[in-house]
């Protein structure tokens, strides 16, 4: 059962892939396409930790849950794409546009409120590092680190990488020595305060974001700026692992940046998936949706309801003395509040994926609009850790930078016709 649970969930993985590639193609917006990047990266923090803990632990329950969703996530969007398909067979409007017909943009972004934006996103931080101080120069990084989160870091989260991104949109457009200095520089600034944070996952935002963004611009990113690219990203997540923990990697800092970044990336969301299997609805009946809704619990006769990232954590860790948080990510949260029948979220989401895909080939033109597709197609992704409640926030503050930052054009009407499956 279990060397088939592991086989299941990576040949529903691919299965959902090759479900996803006619939208992608319709589009043309190649691995960018928001259901491509969103099974990339399943595949990458469950689907093959999943396999590993099936094979090696003989646990196939989060396997077969991982697996599960992939094919109805895929089913969806392949829907959502037929029937798009069928009311326009010619596909969104500039998708078939030779990529350099996109490089000239119909309205500019107004930088200053850009620029204001991403102040406004470091404003909002300083009074937690004026409390703890800045988390990479600490004593106790990861506790300096761990407060830095909630609602005053997502801000930052979503008008910094926008900022560079908008730079960097802007060298390639203008093709000059002085604008490819500024958009290196905003690049190199950002990412040095994001390392300053010991956050690696704001780090690998960014850089995902900028990636998404040239794709959507019509560029390609050479083969020699991605190698380079993944070098320096796995050479500063190992060394940012190493520092938040010195006290158990000092003397063997190599096994344990191996070991710790491979159980961080392969293995701590299936096993957090896992232990939620393991303890609802033996110990905990399902939260029946009232994990998003926490603030009704009481009204609903459920005054307890937790948040499951720290409520699964000892359950992980039991003899870690320090409470510390394992984001359980949509897949928890599905399970958690519905079990089997929580894989019917992952078809909306699937819809999602591909109406954006939809919407993100008709407006390539505008840099406001390029940034948007990238923080949303980057969000949508990440629910592998993101919850329904967070990628909602990210999600109404992202509107906002685009209502803010430039006009909005025909957007409303583009809007329509992705509802109507009209693109």
């Amino acid at each position: 059962m279990t060397g088939l649970a592991a086989a299941f969930v990576l040949a529903a993985m691919i299965a959902g892939l090759l479900l996803s590639i006619p939208a992608m193609r319709r589009t043309r917006l190649r691995w960018g396409h928001p259901a491509i990047a969103w099974i990339a990266l399943e595949l990458v923090f469950f689907g093959v930790g999943s396999a590993v803990l099936a094979v090696s632990d003989g646990r196939p329950e989060a396997a077969l849950y991982v697996g599960a969703a992939a094919l109805v996530f895929g089913l969806a969007v392949a829907g959502s794409d037929r029937l798009a398909r069928g009311r326009n067979p010619t596909g969104p409007r500039n998708a078939n546009r030779p990529a350099r017909e996109l490089t000239e943009p119909s309205r500019p972004v107004r930088p200053a409120v850009v620029v204001v934006l991403a102040a406004v996103g470091i404003v909002a931080l300083l009074p937690t590092l004026a409390k703890v101080g800045i988390p990479f120069l600490a004593s106790d990084i990861t506790g300096a680190r761990s407060e830095v989160g909630g609602l005053d870091l997502q801000v930052l989260r979503v008008a910094l990488p926008a900022a560079v991104l908008v730079a960097v949109i802007g060298a390639i457009r203008a093709d000059t020595r002085r604008a490819k200095a500024v958009a290196v520089g905003a690049f190199v600034i950002a990412v040095g305060a994001e390392l300053a944070l010991a956050s690696r996952y704001l780090s690998a935002e960014l850089v995902a974001t900028v990636g998404l963004g040239v794709v959507f611009a019509g560029r390609a990113i050479p083969a020699r700026v991605l190698a380079a690219s993944g070098a320096v990203g796995i050479l500063l997540f190992a060394s940012v692992g190493i520092l938040r923990a010195y006290d158990q990697a000092a003397g063997r800092e190599l096994d344990f940046a191996v070991e710790r970044s491979v159980n961080r990336i392969l293995l701590i969301e299936p096993r957090t998936l896992a232990a939620l299997q393991a303890t609802i609805p033996a110990e905990e009946p399902f939260f029946g949706g009232l994990t998003w809704l926490r603030r009704l619990g009481p009204i609903l006769g459920r005054p307890d309801i937790p948040n499951l990232g720290y409520w699964i954590y000892p359950r992980l860790f039991p003899d870690q003395a320090t409470t510390g948080y394992a984001a359980p990510g949509l897949l928890g949260e599905a399970w958690a509040n519905f079990g089997w029948l929580g894989l019917v979220v992952f078809a909306p989401l699937g819809v999602m994926a591909e109406r954006l895909g939809a919407l993100i080939a008709a407006r390539r033109r505008d840099t406001a609009d390029i940034v948007v597709a990238a923080l949303a197609t980057l969000f949508l992704a990440r629910t592998h850790a993101l919850g329904l409640n967070g990628l909602v926030i990210l999600a109404v503050l992202v509107a906002a930078w685009r209502v803010l930052v430039a006009p909005l054009g025909d957007l409303a009407k583009a809007l329509r016709e992705v509802a109507a499956w009209r693109l």
